[in-house]
C-alpha cells in the first residue's frame, strides 16, 4: 500500500477503503467473503466464525508481516519452519482475521486490498540470501501450481500477488495452517483512482493467464477468493 496515512489511518484508496470495512461494515464484508468461496464455508462452524484482528482502529490500524503467527498460540511453533520459506521481513497484509472452523480448527484470512490496476504491478526489491530464498520459494510454489510460466513474469511482473500465493502455499502445504488469501479490489474508487468492474475482470484474467493459473490443475487456487465493493456498500 502506497496511499498517504496518519498514524496507521489511511487517507484515500484501498487502505482507507478496507479500513472502513473492517472497523464498520464487518458483517457485509464477511458475507462478501463467504458467499465468494465455498470451501471457506465447508470450513466455518458458523457464520459469525470471524475475528478479524487487522486493521482495527483501537490498534491504531496495525498491519502484521509475519508476527500474525503470534495471534494463535498453536501458530506459534511455525515461527521457525517460515524461516525456511521466506525472510524475516514478510509481506504486510492489509487485513487479518482468525477463522474458526468445525472441530476448533484454526485458520486465517489474508487480506490484499487494491483500488486501482496499477497498484497490482510489482518486482522484487530483495538482495542477496534473503532474494535467493524468496525466488527458491516462488518458484517452487509456481511449481506447485503447475505453471510453465518464466519466473520472471512472477517476480518481476505481479511479484506481489506472487509472495501472497507463496505465504498461502507455505501455511496450507507446508505449515497445515487452513489459509485463504481474500483479493479485494475496490470498484469506482472517487478518493484516488476509480477502477471499474469491467476493468477489474478483464485484468484478473490477463494476469492468472500470464502467471499460468489454472484452477484445473491446482486445487489451492480455491482458497483465493476475490470480492469486489463498490462504494455504495462502504
Amino acid at each position: 500500500m502506497n496511499e498517504l496515512t496518519q498514524e496507521g489511518k489511511g487517507l484515500k484508496g484501498s487502505k482507507f477503503l478496507f479500513q472502513q470495512l473492517v472497523n464498520d461494515k464487518q458483517a457485509s464484508l464477511n458475507y462478501a467473503i463467504l458467499s465468494s468461496s465455498p470451501s471457506l464455508m465447508a470450513f466455518i462452524k458458523h457464520k459469525d466464525s470471524f475475528q478479524w484482528k487487522s486493521p482495527l482502529k483501537e490498534l491504531a490500524y496495525k498491519e502484521f508481516r509475519n508476527e500474525f503467527l503470534e495471534l494463535d498460540d498453536s501458530w506459534t511453533i511455525n515461527k521457525d519452519q517460515l524461516k525456511e520459506y521466506w525472510p524475516a521481513m514478510g509481506p504486510q497484509w492489509d487485513g487479518i482475521a482468525i477463522i474458526e472452523g468445525k472441530g476448533g480448527k484454526k485458520g486465517l484470512l489474508l487480506i490484499e486490498a487494491k483500488a486501482h490496476i496499477k497498484e497490482m504491478r510489482s518486482q522484487i526489491q530483495a538482495k542477496g540470501e534473503s532474494r535467493l530464498l524468496i525466488e527458491k520459494t516462488i518458484n517452487e510454489v509456481k511449481n506447485y501450481f503447475h505453471s510453465s510460466e518464466p519466473l520472471d513474469t512472477w517476480i518481476n511482473q505481479y511479484y506481489q500477488l506472487s509472495n501472497r500465493l507463496a505465504f498461502l502455499y507455505i501455511l496450507n502445504q507446508k505449515m497445515e495452517i487452513p489459509a485463504w488469501l481474500v483479493l479485494t479490489n475496490f470498484v469506482d474508487d472517487q478518493s484516488h483512482i476509480s477502477t471499474s468492474l469491467e476493468s477489474w475482470m478483464g485484468h484478473y484474467i490477463e494476469v492468472f493467464d500470464k502467471m499460468g493459473l489454472n484452477s484445473s490443475k491446482c486445487h489451492l487456487l480455491n482458497n483465493v477468493i476475490t470480492i469486489f465493493p463498490e462504494l455504495n456498500e462502504t
